[in-house]
Parts: C-alpha cells; sequence; structure tokens
C-alpha cells in the first residue's frame, strides 16, 4: 500500500467514524468467508458496515472524533463495525451473530464517545430497537384516543339500542 492510498483509507475511515454513532470492535479471527460474508450483509441490512482495517491506519484515523477511547483495544485482527442509523440493531446483529459463532469475539465499542467493554454491548442489544420504541409510543399515545372514542361513542349506542328496544314492542 503506498503512501497516497494510506492517507486516502485513513480520511475514509475518519468520515465513517465522524458518520457514525456506534462502533463495536470484534476479532473475526476463526471466521470463515462465507460467515464473514453473511455478517457484512446482515449488517448492512440494520444499515451498518463491517470494515477490516490495519490498527495502525485506525489509530490514525481515530483523531478528531469521539472514538478516541478505541484505541487500547487496537490490538491484534480488528474488524470495525458502524452503525450508522440505529445503534441498538447493530448492537443485536453483531451481539447475536457472536452469540452463534464462538469464533467472533466482541472486543468492546465506543458510543457518543463513551468506551463500552463486550458486556456493555450485551446490555446495548438486549435494548429495544429505534422501531419497536416507536412502536410502544405510538400505542401508548393511542390508547387515550382510543378510551375516549369508546366513551363517548356508548351513549350514542344507548340511545340506538333504547330506540330499537321501543322500535321493537310498538311492533309486537
Amino acid at each position: 500500500m503506498d503512501y497516497q492510498s494510506k492517507i486516502s483509507a485513513v480520511e475514509a475511515l475518519n468520515e465513517k467514524f465522524k458518520q457514525a454513532p456506534l462502533a463495536i470492535l470484534a476479532d473475526y479471527r476463526g471466521l470463515t468467508v462465507t460467515e464473514i460474508t453473511d455478517l457484512r450483509r446482515k449488517i448492512s441490512a440494520a444499515e451498518g458496515e463491517l470494515v477490516v482495517a490495519k490498527n495502525t491506519l485506525t489509530k490514525l484515523a481515530l483523531r478528531e472524533t469521539d472514538f478516541t477511547a478505541m484505541s487500547p483495544l487496537l490490538r491484534g485482527p480488528s474488524a470495525i463495525v458502524f452503525a450508522y442509523s440505529d445503534p441498538m440493531a447493530i448492537a443485536k446483529v453483531v451481539d447475536g451473530f457472536a452469540a452463534k459463532n464462538d469464533t467472533l469475539e466482541l472486543k468492546g465499542g465506543v458510543m457518543e464517545g463513551e468506551l463500552l467493554d463486550a458486556g456493555r454491548i450485551k446490555q446495548l442489544a438486549a435494548l429495544p430497537s429505534r422501531d419497536e420504541l416507536r412502536a410502544r409510543l405510538l400505542a401508548l399515545l393511542m390508547t387515550p384516543a382510543t378510551q375516549m372514542v369508546r366513551v363517548l361513542s356508548t351513549p350514542a349506542q344507548q340511545l340506538v339500542q333504547v330506540l330499537e328496544a321501543r322500535r321493537s314492542s310498538q311492533e309486537g
């Protein structure tokens, strides 16, 4: 890799760090090409990205980002997983994959400047995703409106029932 390509690789990584609210480091030694491809596909579906880069280039890319706390974790082969939209969804994908494949070892990560160990990433994965939280919030907001509609429609239904009973008694 020549000097210019190293500079462009560092700049590209730096941009990824600046765009992502969460980055997770994992040791991928022992994974087959098929398994890595499967993991990349799952991460991509959750609006994330898996990148393998040299540690020295990654350390340079960490400068002037919220991810500088990640530097001590950069030992040995490291795959960097970037979450671009929903950090919980990416954490779920990576944690779920690591649970099924013992060869993928979570080293840790950084979320909004805070260093996370592997245990904290597992906790993050246990949280509901953004879409789940939105659905719960919508259900909470809809419950009072639904109850109010029922309360307001009850007298009208009762009036209709009384009128129907009166009509039936007059016909009979």
